[in-house]
């Protein structure tokens, strides 16, 4: 009798397990997409207004939007915290002690708070706050912009590629110039899809009311994403009709790497003479970020290896668009969606370009005759 009485409690332990897995299988959401909002700076005027956009937006029950805020002149509220929308609500699921939203660490253990509150088979990324690309941080006092900007502190495009998970399927810079190939190469193992500006985003960043549905769809369309984020500066007036942005194919980099690490090899690849004729992305007084097929059609003096690299180009931006004039600052007069580094003879800047994973597989560090 003892026999078959423990031979029962062994089923009735089986039979809760199996429960517990099922309530966890369930619990599992399709998607959930991550905004990590940087806003201890000068854009905390602008994390509402996106917010309002998010919050705007039909979540799917199947789906999680969870949005992390260190923007405590917006909250007011002295340390940053982790939200969920649902419903049109902001709820509060994590608050966090006084910390730096531009360090690398708390980057890190905030995308694994959301990524354990919010379990999914899938994820997004969205990365909001100030940018320049793969710039190392403080290189410039006069400029003031850099990836998740608060004091003087920033986070190297290296340093981020290390805290974030593989993964994702698409990651999201509303943030300005990193839709360089050093920051797309940087990258390239943590999202099937990166989603960029090659040039400045406007503070009025991404219109999350007509994106955040696009990326919650069943199969997205990630250039319908981009495409949302034209129209809405197209329809600006004046000034405000200012935008680029590229939607990049990561599996295809590692060959357009290899590509002009051949043309470097084998001394195809020259300076670059005259950096007025080629299209440039920044705002700086001598500029560095510069189109990239420009520049290889500038340097390279090989015809076939031109023809090979524009077309490996063609597999890696899957979208691209531009408005003809930028801030009444520059035309944009032809752009491929991607910048790239153009050297000014800055040594320190130099040295550190040559630690990136571009520069370690191609080979290619693009410098200019002279400055102009």
């Amino acid at each position: 009798m003892k026999r078959y009485y423990i031979i029962y409690l062994l089923f009735i332990v089986l039979l809760l397990s199996c429960s517990k897995d099922d309530n966890e299988k369930i619990e599992i959401a399709e998607k959930t997409i991550i905004v990590y909002m940087a806003g201890d700076n000068n854009l905390y005027r602008n994390v509402e207004s996106d917010i309002r956009e998010m919050m705007e937006c039909e979540i799917p029950e199947s789906c999680n939007l969870a949005v992390y805020v260190d923007a405590p002149l917006w909250t007011d509220v002295e340390t940053p915290q982790l939200f969920k929308i649902r419903s049109g609500e902001l709820i509060s699921v994590k608050r966090y002690d006084s910390h730096n939203s531009a360090s690398k660490d708390v980057v890190r253990q905030v995308i694994s708070d959301a990524m354990n509150n919010f379990k999914a088979q899938t994820y997004d990324l969205i990365l909001w706050s100030h940018g320049t690309g793969w710039l190392p941080s403080n290189i410039f006092e006069n400029l003031t912009k850099s990836f998740g900007k608060e004091d003087s502190s920033e986070i190297e495009i290296t340093d981020l590629a290390n805290v974030l998970p593989d993964g994702f399927e698409c990651i999201i810079f509303d943030a300005c110039l990193m839709g360089g190939i050093e920051v797309y190469y940087q990258l390239r193992n943590k999202a099937d899809i990166i989603i960029a500006s090659p040039a400045e985003i406007l503070v009025m960043g991404f219109p999350y009311d007509k994106i955040i549905p696009l990326l919650f769809a069943v199969s997205p369309n990630y250039a319908k994403v981009a495409d949302e984020y034209m129209s809405y500066y197209k329809n600006q007036a004046g000034a405000l009709q200012s935008a680029t942005i590229s939607v990049v194919a990561t599996k295809h980099l590692e060959t357009l790497a290899g590509l002009l690490n051949d043309a470097v090899v084998s001394g195809k690849i020259g300076p670059v003479h005259d950096r007025d004729k080629i299209q440039k992305y920044d705002l700086l007084e001598n500029s560095i970020f510069y189109d990239f097929m420009d520049c290889i059609g500038n340097t390279v003096n090989s015809e076939n290896h031109i023809i090979e690299i524009g077309r490996q180009l063609s597999k890696v931006v899957i979208y691209n668009d531009f408005t003809p004039h930028f801030l009444g600052k520059f035309e944009i007069v032809s752009s491929c969606g991607i910048s790239i580094y153009v050297s000014y003879n800055n040594q320190e800047l130099d040295k550190a370009y040559r630690q990136l994973d571009w520069y370690i597989d191609s080979k290619c560090s693009i410098v200019a005759s002279s400055l102009y």
